[in-house]
């Protein structure tokens, strides 16, 4: 049993300046092991999680061997936010009495919700990190280790009748081993026309492609790596971080009980869903794992996954430095797409489609057109004279909202990108126009197009930074909101969504052809800092030529 609580601690001041409501220490079943403390003893921070280098935390240490079957009773009991509880490589079922509810691997939870999470997915012996994936809740101590022994232990008598599970083999003869190299590097990110950006960008790209972004000549986007049902992906991470520019400490997007300390420069790939030998590539260092699962600047790390379903989206997060690397942009995804699949980049199929739009087409599937949505926040901005953003303190007394809480720090986006309203009303005042192209024309988020009756499959997911929940609208659309299961509700909206989060979001066909708002439920702070864009339905066609189908 799990129990998140909130608590004042003594390294909190008594009265944060510009909130009344930020907590001092999160804990779990009265512990806490809060990320500051753990770096004054040594500032490690790829290693942070490493009982080699701190010993274990203080958090529970929750025990099994491979193969059994494991029950989480997890209850938030005080007292005044949400988390998001994440567990890095052990899914589950959303719903645990309904075969066909999607797998998860991260649970937004409220005050005095409780939920039961039933780990009945094969695992291997290893350490595993449990943690909230906020990253202010993370910094405050809010995470612990899952150990599955590897050999049976007096103080620890297994299950009867389950056997030990073994670490995932090697890919069989005649398996399917999709190889990507994927560099990490540092870009000065734009994030709109108007001059909105990130100096200290972090993100991960095809190797091949690192210098174009680099240049300029391409575009960034967040990492889209494509594989199918069945695969084995073979990863080599290269960390291209220039050791004569050092990733700099900010106080701002802020978090509470801040440490200012020196960020580290290693880089990792951790990936949800996927099967893999957690000692060897799970892309953190955590607990007693042995294997190293970072790369420093000029070196490398290979990881080895097995896709063995259709899981369809899945988070890529870098375990090397949350604190300081996550929300400059240094994520991405996976996306399993179904057994035998063709990915289309206009009428071609290609190896490595990694662009945010593609039309899928398998054997047995009906074709469909897939956008990728990156909601992230908590993102350090500056507008084009160098001046820091603060979309929640604007406004002063005219409407301005006053100092924000931690959480609401920090601006918002799509894929790197955004479109603030300030901007757009600097130009034009005119509020009921803001979202009119004819006026302001079309904006910088990623504008997605189909045609009317077309399949359409949007992967959304949050892949940082901050744990206040978000959520996305489709105006004119509605969606099953558990896709498999034929008794699902209908919704206009996915709620709670948090960091961690994954959907795999199927709109009904739009019948009638225009340009339907896509945004945040939030007005204020989300949509008006920027995360809103367009669906752009039109009438006529284009037939593809889908090898298989």
């Amino acid at each position: 049993a799990l129990l998140f609580d909130e608590k004042d601690h003594p390294l909190n001041p008594p009265e944060h300046p510009g909130s009344d409501d930020d907590p001092g220490v999160m804990g779990i079943n009265y512990r806490c092991e809060p990320m500051p403390e753990r770096l004054k003893i040594k500032n490690d921070p790829a290693h942070i999680f490493s009982s080699f280098v701190y010993s274990d935390p203080a958090t529970p240490i929750l025990e099994t061997y491979p193969g059994e079957p494991v029950r989480i009773r997890l209850l938030d009991g005080a007292h005044e936010e949400q988390h998001v509880f994440n567990i890095e490589g052990l899914p589950w079922r959303k719903e645990i009495t309904d075969p066909v509810s999607p797998l998860v691997q991260a649970q937004t939870i409220g005050i005095s919700e409780a939920f039961n999470i039933h780990i009945d997915e094969p695992y291997a012996a290893g350490d595993y990190l449990y943690y909230s994936g906020g990253i202010d809740d993370l910094w405050l101590g809010l995470w612990g280790i899952i150990r599955a022994y590897a050999v049976p232990r007096e103080d620890l008598l297994p299950l009867c009748g389950f056997r030990p599970v073994a670490a995932p083999q090697l890919p069989p003869p005649g398996a399917v081993v999709r190889k990507f190299e994927i560099a990490a590097i540092q870009k000065d990110l734009i994030y709109n026309r108007f001059g909105d950006h990130d100096p200290e960008g972090l993100l991960f790209v095809s190797l091949d492609q690192a210098r174009d972004v680099l240049c300029g000549c391409k575009k960034p986007i967040p990492l889209i790596l494509r594989v199918n049902a069945g695969d084995w992906i073979e990863v080599t991470l290269h960390n291209l971080f220039d050791p004569d520019k050092p990733i700099q400490f900010n106080g701002y997007p802020s978090v509470p009980v801040d440490f200012p300390h020196v960020p580290g420069d290693r880089v990792s790939l951790s990936p949800q869903f996927l099967k893999f030998d957690p000692v060897a590539s799970s892309g953190v260092n955590v607990g007693y794992n042995p294997v190293e699962q970072t790369a420093g600047p000029g070196e490398c790390v290979r990881y080895l996954w097995h896709a063995d379903r259709e899981y369809g989206t899945c988070l890529l997060t870098s375990f090397g430095d949350l604190r300081n690397h996550r929300h400059h942009g240094l994520f991405g995804t996976v996306i399993v797409e179904p057994a035998g699949a063709k990915h289309y980049d206009s009428i071609c199929p290609v190896e490595e489609n990694h662009k945010e739009e593609a039309v899928i087409a398998a054997p047995g599937v009906e074709t469909f057109r897939e956008f990728v949505l990156f909601a992230h926040n908590g993102i350090r901005l500056l507008d084009k004279d160098g001046n820091l953003i603060k979309t929640t303190e604007q406004g002063g007394e005219m409407g301005g909202h006053g100092a924000p809480d931690h959480e609401d720090t920090g601006e918002k986006g799509y894929n790197y990108r955004s479109e603030r309203f300030f901007n757009r009303l600097k130009h034009i005042p005119v509020i009921h126009k803001v979202f009119d192209s004819k006026v302001h024309g079309d904006p910088v988020t990623p504008l997605f197009q189909a045609y009317t009756s077309e399949r359409v499959m949007i992967r959304l997911l949050m892949p940082a930074d901050k744990p206040r929940n978000i959520s996305f609208a489709l105006h004119g659309h509605r969606w099953k909101a558990q896709p498999e299961d034929p008794f699902t509700n209908t919704v206009p909206i996915q709620g709670t969504v948090s960091v961690g989060n994954v959907f795999n979001i199927e709109p009904e066909p739009a019948n009638c052809p225009g340009d339907y708002l896509y945004r945040s439920g939030s007005l204020r702070w989300d949509v008006e800092s920027g995360m809103w864009g367009i669906f752009r339905v039109m009438s006529r066609g284009v037939r593809y030529h889908c090898e298989g189908t």
